[in-house]
């Protein structure tokens, strides 16, 4: 390569323990939204929301990164997506539907409204399984609110395939026509993952010392102040102007702060990389469990919301305690990393099976 890329190796693993955090951060923020804990918490409701905002982020970062620094193709690029999301991604909706018929089966519900996450049809399975829950009119899969994200990302890597992969006129079709397929909502949402994209090109190239510092740093702290401060009262707004129209954004409903958010978290990362590179020995120290964190966020991040309505519709809470709370968490977490031995961290299992299976006529399969 002739230049650097964004993610040196400090940088790599702080991004890690941005992305463990922040899935952690989720999970807390829904045990509370679901009642599993009503006791003192630090964060916002709004909290895991910003979340899934870092991680779009970091998502369209790292797949930057990826193919700037591999030898992709479209084909290696379009089997390490589906390697990695797919397995993981219906997963979590079977094991969605089986919980929710066990818990049916028991007589149980969570005891909270769930709306159309609580049915369980052929529109709120096929969609979501075809990652076509949240275009047109969509139908969001039982039991598993968090699904959203993962269908915006799977449409976000499709739309930069086609136009990073593909030449000519057909580039331009091929992304024209998935636009259409992904719908408006996903597109307002998408200038939000090409931040991270955009920081993988031009990152490296933006100065970060001395009075460069201190105005990124104010900037940034700005973005992020008036993005949390803006939230609330442009979503009101935004429900005043779409209410004869049935409000139909649904989670793009914030997407003016998100991108203001979205750009502080740019910003934020900017600042982080030199920080992470004077401080790569005491990251190297710690790399090992937030590797460990970071390997099974993922399925973390798509199982848990089954798992605490199952907790939820057997009255298991922890109530107030702290203690019960934590331990409550853990149990899920514990969970999430044994299921994610046989689903996330053999993704490269995955992809080997699908470059022997998918072999184009005259080539060779890799063997890597």
């Amino acid at each position: 390569m002739d230049r650097k890329t964004f993610i040196t190796p400090a940088m790599s693993i702080l991004l890690d323990a941005v992305r463990a955090a922040a899935a952690l951060l989720v999970l807390g923020g829904h045990a509370v939204q679901t009642k599993l804990y009503i006791g003192a918490y630090p964060f916002d409701p709004m909290t895991q929301h910003y979340a899934v905002i870092v991680f779009f982020v970091l998502s369209g970062l790292v797949i930057a990164h990826s193919v700037q620094s591999r030898e992709y193709s479209l084909r290696k690029y379009a089997i390490a997506r589906v390697s990695r999301i797919v397995p993981v991604a219906w997963f979590a909706l079977g094991f969605a539907v089986v919980a929710f018929l066990t818990i049916g089966a028991f007589g149980k519900s969570p005891g909270f409204e769930l709306g159309q996450f609580n049915h369980l049809d052929p529109r709120t399975f096929l969609l979501p399984l075809l990652f076509l829950s949240e275009t047109g009119a969509g139908g969001g899969p039982v039991w598993n609110p968090p699904y959203w994200s993962l269908v915006y990302e799977v449409w976000f890597y499709a739309i930069f395939c086609a136009a990073v992969f593909l030449t000519g006129r057909i580039r331009w079709l091929t992304v024209v026509l998935v636009c259409l397929i992904a719908g408006w909502r996903i597109l307002l949402m998408m200038p939000i993952w090409l931040m991270g994209v955009a920081l993988e090109k031009y990152g490296d190239r933006i100065p970060a010392k001395g009075w460069h510092a201190a105005g990124l740093t104010v900037t940034g702290a700005a973005c992020l102040y008036a993005a949390t401060k803006l939230a609330s009262p442009f979503h009101d707004a935004m429900y005043v102007l779409f209410a004869d129209l049935g409000n139909p954004l649904r989670w793009s409903e914030y997407f003016v702060t998100d991108t203001v958010f979205g750009l502080g978290i740019a910003i934020a990362f900017i600042l982080l990389r030199p920080l992470a590179d004077r401080n790569y020995a005491a990251l190297q120290a710690v790399a090992g469990p937030i590797r460990c964190i970071a390997g099974f966020s993922f399925s973390l991040y798509a199982l848990h919301w089954p798992m605490l309505l199952v907790l939820a519709s057997f009255g298991i809470t922890a109530g107030t305690s702290p203690l019960a709370f934590a331990a409550l968490l853990g149990g899920i977490i514990g969970v999430c990393a044994l299921l994610a031995q046989a689903i996330e961290l053999r993704n490269r299992d995955v992809r080997r099976w699908l470059d022997r299976k998918l072999v184009v006529p005259g080539r060779t399969p890799a063997t890597a």
